[in-house]
């Protein structure tokens, strides 16, 4: 593991940890935002999910906001340790579309509130690129597929070059054994 890969993701993580702290510890202060949210997502997930479990998602914003935080603790600390890095970059990239959610600009706030909400929403959008992108780095190894391709491609080349050894020595033997029938022949 490069140092700089190491910097990179620990830096890209810290923004997380700390809001994930702040969001588990006290969600009473970001709960009025997400009550918009959670007033549309919950009636959503629990027609979407299963029967049995529909009845116990929390439809109380301060739990989401909660459970968000401590996905984006869990996510920010397995992508800066490298422990599991891409399945933690998903979990960051999971929570952050609640946080776009709730700084999406209402269209009845004034111009000047719609103003810095965009601000916000477009930050949190830039974050959930990055740790999408996050999520698909294989920190410079090819994937797997071109590496199987690259294998098959290898594999077919050293079996057409055996096969030519192979029509070769079969050539210089029926010549020997030409030869060899020809003396015996005299």
């Amino acid at each position: 593991m490069s140092l700089l890969r190491f910097a990179a993701r620990s830096m890209f993580a810290s923004y997380y940890i700390v809001d994930g702290i702040k969001a588990a510890t006290k969600p009473s202060e970001t709960a009025p935002e997400a009550e918009a949210f959670t007033k549309k997502a919950v009636p959503l997930v629990q027609r979407i999910a299963p029967a049995s479990y529909s009845s116990s998602i929390p439809e109380s914003a301060e739990t989401w906001v909660r459970l968000s935080g401590i996905v984006k603790v869990v996510g920010g600390a397995m992508f800066a340790l490298g422990i599991g890095r891409r399945l933690g970059a998903f979990l960051l990239a999971k929570a952050t579309v609640m946080d776009i959610a709730m700084a999406w600009p209402s269209k009845d706030a004034p111009a000047d509130e719609r103003k810095a909400a965009q601000k916000e929403a477009l930050k949190h959008v830039a974050l959930l690129g990055g740790a999408l992108l996050a999520s698909r780095d294989l920190q410079g190894r090819p994937s797997l597929g071109w590496r199987a391709e690259q294998k098959s491609k290898l594999a077919a080349r050293q079996a057409h070059e055996l096969g030519e050894r192979a029509g070769k020595m079969t050539k210089r033997a029926k010549r020997r054994a030409s030869k060899l029938a020809k003396e015996i022949g005299r």
